[in-house]
């Protein structure tokens, strides 16, 4: 047999799998350091006041930009919708402590990517997000309101978007 057969029978879905395998222990890695932080309490401290009115400002204007409601917002957050709306309108903090922060920055990095990869096109953005995609066989927008969707779409735009884009 050549090695051409070999490459693409063998070899190549041999270095997929384990590319895949290594993508899923780094997200479950995360995920458990992540648990661990939160019950230690070290990501529940504060943060301070100007970290906290430059985050929620960024993190509303990434929601925004990728048309994304109140509700889902929060839904991605950890926090209540009626949170989410009186930050907005009274222009209090949405982002107070680490946890919240951690939560919203896969979303900060995922708005600049798809600005970056569409060319600054607001509507383009807004339509990706709500369209379906074949990757995750449902809509954007719904797989961020999933434990690790936030990351899981990011990591996505940037696959696609390849070493292109510096978020």
């Amino acid at each position: 047999m050549s090695f051409e057969f070999w490459f693409a029978t063998v070899i190549l879905p041999g270095i997929v799998c384990c590319m895949a395998w290594g993508a899923v222990l780094l997200n479950e890695w995360h995920y458990r350091r992540q648990d661990a932080r939160a019950r230690s309490g070290e990501l529940n401290r504060p943060l301070g006041p100007e970290d906290t009115t430059l985050v929620s400002k960024a993190t509303l204007r990434a929601a925004a930009h990728l048309g994304l409601p109140d509700p889902v917002l929060a839904t991605i957050l950890g926090l209540s919708a009626s949170e989410v709306e009186q930050a907005r309108e009274s222009q209090t903090p949405l982002i107070q402590d680490w946890l919240t922060l951690e939560r919203a920055a896969p979303l900060l990095r995922l708005s600049r990517a798809l600005d970056q990869g569409l060319g600054g096109d607001a509507e383009a953005v807004e339509s990706w997000i709500r369209s379906h995609n074949t990757a995750f066989d449902e809509r954007p927008i719904n797989v961020l309101q999933t434990a690790g969707g936030p990351q899981r779409v990011l990591d996505h735009v940037q696959g696609l978007l390849g070493s292109s884009c510096s978020v």
